[in-house]
């Protein structure tokens, strides 16, 4: 039977709390990073949901871009995501946006900033892009002189 030393006494706890450091703490960093990646993709995915209803409910190409914008906006902001700025690119079929039975299509792009990954020699973070579209159909039995 091997017999302890007084020098090995206590080594395992110490052993534990370094090896558990240095496992956990990545481990929560991939957590962190992907649950931010993942709310960045929900609220893009309804910005851009959310967005293409409010254009196509909107009375005037104006408005209809106002209203998408405002939309999109509220969708990050509902998920946390205030910082980011999407930007929003509309397509449609027709040369009037808002022609009944014509579609249009939103597309929500933003950059979501990593959490405590700067740049290589700035204090800017490292960001992911994140991308969404949406398409809906106007509706047909819209008014005509409406768009």
């Amino acid at each position: 039977m091997r017999s302890w030393s007084e020098s090995d006494r206590g080594s395992a706890s110490i052993e534990f709390i370094v090896v558990g450091v240095a496992i956990i703490l990545p481990i929560i960093y991939i957590a962190i990073t992907v649950l931010t990646l993942n709310a960045a993709q929900f609220a893009s995915n309804q910005a851009a949901r959310e967005g293409v209803r409010a254009f196509v409910t909107g009375t005037g190409n104006s408005s209809a871009n106002q209203r998408a914008s405002i939309a999109a906006n509220q969708a990050f902001t509902d998920y946390g995501i205030a910082g980011s700025e999407p930007q929003i690119a509309i397509t449609c079929d027709h040369i009037s946006c808002l022609t009944p039975g014509g579609s249009v299509s939103i597309e929500v792009t933003t950059r979501v900033p990593l959490p405590f990954v700067p740049r290589w020699g700035s204090s800017d973070l490292v960001t992911m892009p994140i991308t969404s579209q949406a398409t809906l159909l106007v509706d047909q039995y819209r008014q005509a002189g409406a768009s």
